[in-house]
């Protein structure tokens, strides 16, 4: 019996990440396999549709800052201006990354920004999870 390869990931999801509010953990895993699927896109030399799978994170992104965001409005939390320089420097970031027309150059330094969100975002979790747990409201609400 031969042994498959695994497909190599940039970032890992671990049990210790989560958050236990469904819709916070449901988006973080989300977001890592987007930008999983980007990464083996790139190494397996796939990159034509780059842009589109950026662009398509991008949108995960500002859904999932949208949704921290107003929970953390809800309960007037003194990390919100903190929060939303977070979100908006990954997004520039992400924009800016889409305008240039080589991304070969761009592509590393794409990956450890990355890492280097998911690390931030993980560790300004620490401070906003009490805030989540506050929240019991619900984002869609059907009015008969």
């Amino acid at each position: 019996m031969t042994q498959q390869k695994k497909t190599p990931l940039l970032l890992s999801w671990h049990k210790e990440f989560e958050q236990d509010k469904e819709i916070i953990d449901e988006q973080h895993r989300a977001i890592l396999a987007s930008i999983n699927s980007i990464y083996y896109l790139f190494l397996k030399g796939e990159d034509n549709n780059l842009i589109k799978h950026l662009m398509m994170l991008y949108s995960q992104l500002q859904m999932h800052f949208k949704t921290e965001l107003l929970i953390l409005r809800q309960h007037e939390s003194p990390l919100v201006s903190d929060y939303e320089h977070q979100a908006e420097a990954l997004l520039t970031s992400l924009l800016d990354i889409c305008d240039v027309k080589n991304l070969d150059h761009q592509t590393q330094a794409l990956f450890e920004q990355f890492k280097k969100w998911w690390q931030a975002h993980l560790q300004l979790h620490q401070q906003i999870t009490p805030y989540l747990f506050k929240w019991d409201g619900d984002f869609c609400r059907v009015v008969a």
